[in-house]
């Protein structure tokens, strides 16, 4: 059982850094989104509900733990990018952050023209993985 936990967490990390390879240079150059965008952010987000899944079925509190940090802080930097969208305000100290948790997301920007609602979609899928996350958390003793 151990080894499955630590397999999951090695898979998101997988998920993570080929997420973001594979999505930078159109999220680096602001281009829309393209199909390849759109398959990498739909299994980034199918590798995260494995993770949770797992944590789940395993009872692994550890797991679900982990699973429901990363959503907290994707739910948080999706925000921050959601009133930088709005405000035009300067977070130059986000960049880093928002490239290792959002770049994965740029497939959304397939479907929509505004960076402003690509973050408003994000901020809603990470708060109900937040949310699944922390009910499971609370549910698994």
């Amino acid at each position: 059982m151990r080894y499955k936990a630590i397999g999951t967490v090695i898979l998101s990390i997988i998920a993570i850094i080929a997420g973001m390879v594979l999505n930078f240079p159109e999220f680096l150059k602001g281009d829309t989104g393209t199909i390849k965008n759109l398959i990498v952010t739909f299994a980034y987000i199918a590798v995260w509900m494995i993770v949770l899944g797992t944590g789940i079925k395993m009872k692994n509190r550890g797991l679900i733990k982990y699973s429901s940090v990363f959503w907290l802080i994707t739910l948080f930097l999706a925000v921050l990018m959601w009133y930088v969208n709005i405000t035009d305000a300067n977070v130059d100290w986000a960049i880093p952050f928002v490239i290792l948790f959002l770049g994965q997301w740029y497939g959304i920007n397939f479907f929509v023209a505004s960076h402003l609602t690509a973050s408003i979609v994000i901020t809603l899928i990470s708060l109900v993985m937040f949310a699944g996350s922390a009910i499971s958390l609370k549910c698994t003793k």
